[in-house]
């Protein structure tokens, strides 16, 4: 039985870690993480995605350690990694609605995500070193990005964990919500990400990427140099369609074309 859960609420999928309490990843459970998340990002149907975590105590322990301790210790996670972390490609928003404790691979898949909205439970950590190892699946340099650096290197060197609300303070955290209330604050903020262009928001999201690590005067000779997604939406009819429908005083239609 697969430990991912997939759900297509209108343009909206829901895909939920399953395999409760603790919501580890095997490599076949990241193979189906990435399969649904490859769904997401090419189905034109679908415009935002929603990940949480079965249960009430934990989003996800990240890397199944009993699955390796049992032999279960390849590489073979799908096309982008474990856990689908190492993903260049999104062009959906990925809203990650985090129900408890998010620690490896689950804080690693939290830090990849575009917004984090989590219950007042919710703790994060990274306690690889703890274990032996290092958290190279993306924690490493996203922690440092998503947070002060100081703060990051705490975690990253301590296997302590952050609160939701130090999350919130240092803005990795959108929203803490009550637990009741999760999902629908997490359905809420996609239906409001569903009233801007798709193509519109296919850009911002390959352009915040690409200038990511650029300086000002990099990221704009970046703009000019052509990218598929910005370029695709200057040419669509969904670029003049936003202008006429200011002008006409209606809502836009959007066509993704």
């Amino acid at each position: 039985m697969s430990r991912i859960r997939t759900e297509t609420q209108g343009e909206v999928l829901v895909i939920t870690f399953d395999h409760p309490p603790a919501n580890p990843f095997d490599q076949a459970a990241s193979r189906d993480l990435d399969a649904a998340l490859t769904e997401l990002n090419e189905n034109p149907a679908l415009r935002v995605g929603i990940v949480t975590g079965a249960g009430d105590r934990m989003f996800s322990a990240g890397w199944d350690l009993k699955a390796v301790a049992a032999g279960d210790d390849g590489e073979d996670f799908g096309p982008h990694g474990f856990m689908s972390l190492n993903r260049q490609d999104m062009v959906k928003p990925v809203i990650c609605a985090v129900n408890g404790l998010a620690v490896g691979g689950g804080f690693e898949f939290a830090l990849s995500c575009t917004l984090v909205i989590a219950t007042p439970e919710a703790e994060f950590g990274l306690p690889e070193l703890q274990r032996g190892f290092i958290p190279e699946a993306g924690g490493l340099w996203r922690a440092h990005r998503r947070l002060p650096v100081n703060i990051a290197s705490e975690l990253l060197l301590t296997g302590r964990r952050l609160s939701a609300e130090e999350g919130r303070h240092y803005g990795f955290i959108n929203r803490i919500v009550p637990r009741a209330q999760l999902m629908d604050v997490a359905h809420e903020l996609a239906a409001q990400i569903t009233k801007g262009a798709p193509l519109a928001v296919a850009a911002l999201l390959e352009v915040t990427r690409e200038v990511e690590s650029l300086s000002d005067a990099e990221a704009f000779a970046r703009l000019q140099t052509g990218l598929p997604w910005r370029d695709r939406l200057r040419s669509s009819d969904d670029y003049k369609e936003g202008p006429r429908a200011f002008v006409e005083k209606r809502a836009p239609r959007w066509t993704g074309k």
